[in-house]
């Protein structure tokens, strides 16, 4: 599991404070998974709103301190506050951001995290996340989920709910912008085994084309929506119309939901 032994014994240390206001998002949810292709130093709380990050953030912060762990403050702004745990092998950032309530799922109870995001709904931020910023760790988030979760097409598409300000071309348009990377900047991740930059970008180049054709496929109507199985799964669609029709259409809304078919 790419989350290590300290990271898991903060995350259940601070479960307590857990809910529908405070939960674990960011990348967290995904190295919550065991193929996860890569290690962070950092752990992620999203709240709906600006004021319970402070509120939270001194909650954790207290629990963690009672706990024995030595916590340093590192950053403190009414949106953001970032903490560092320093333990003798291994030091831990914690951040509490504030994040929009739009979300396609209710948040999930874990036996780790206390509550967290759907992972869905993470891997939709991560989308947008790489749209907006250069860091490669976020491009090798983005091609690991491409391969074994949701196609960069379909998270693209069901980010435009999240964001109307955006369409899949732009989206698509802007990531590609953010692949500049050296070989270097991947050896600096902590990484479960080595990542080759040049298969990487060969990933890239086909999974960005196959996006392509499936935006230009998918009918604008259902823009921002997420497809979902008839297990009520996330999958990446089919170019085949008769198959992409029994797919269920679902669209986020505050505080997400549960798929419902009429």
């Amino acid at each position: 599991m790419p989350l290590t032994p300290l990271q898991i014994q903060i995350l259940k240390t601070i479960a307590i404070n857990r809910g529908q206001d405070s939960y674990i998002a960011g990348a967290t949810v995904q190295h919550i998974d065991n193929d996860s292709p890569r290690f962070s130093d950092d752990l992620d709380l999203f709240h709906d709103l600006q004021e319970k990050v402070a509120q939270c953030a001194e909650q954790d912060a207290a629990v963690l301190t009672e706990n024995g762990y030595n916590l340093q403050w590192l950053l403190r702004t009414p949106s953001f506050h970032r903490a560092v745990i320093l333990a003798e092998k291994e030091n831990v950032r914690i951040e509490w951001a504030q994040d929009s309530a739009f979300r396609f799922f209710p948040l999930q109870d874990d036996p780790i995290c206390g509550f967290r995001l759907h992972k869905a709904d993470a891997a939709v931020n991560k989308m947008l996340t790489l749209a907006g910023r250069q860091e490669v760790r976020d491009f090798v988030d983005i091609l690991h989920l491409n391969d074994t979760y949701l196609s960069i097409g379909s998270m693209a598409w069901a980010a435009c709910g999240k964001d109307p300000g955006y369409t899949p071309d732009f989206i698509l348009e802007q990531a590609a912008r953010h692949t500049a990377y050296t070989q270097e900047d991947v050896n600096r991740l902590n990484l479960k085994k080595p990542l080759d930059l040049h298969d990487m970008k060969r990933k890239w180049l086909k999974a960005h084309e196959e996006a392509r054709g499936l935006i230009s496929f998918l009918p604008p109507e259902d823009i921002g929506c997420l497809y979902l199985n008839q297990g009520r799964q996330p999958v990446t669609p089919s170019s085949d119309p008769a198959l992409c029709s029994r797919l269920i259409r679902h669209h986020g809304r505050a505080g997400g939901s549960w798929p419902t078919v009429k």
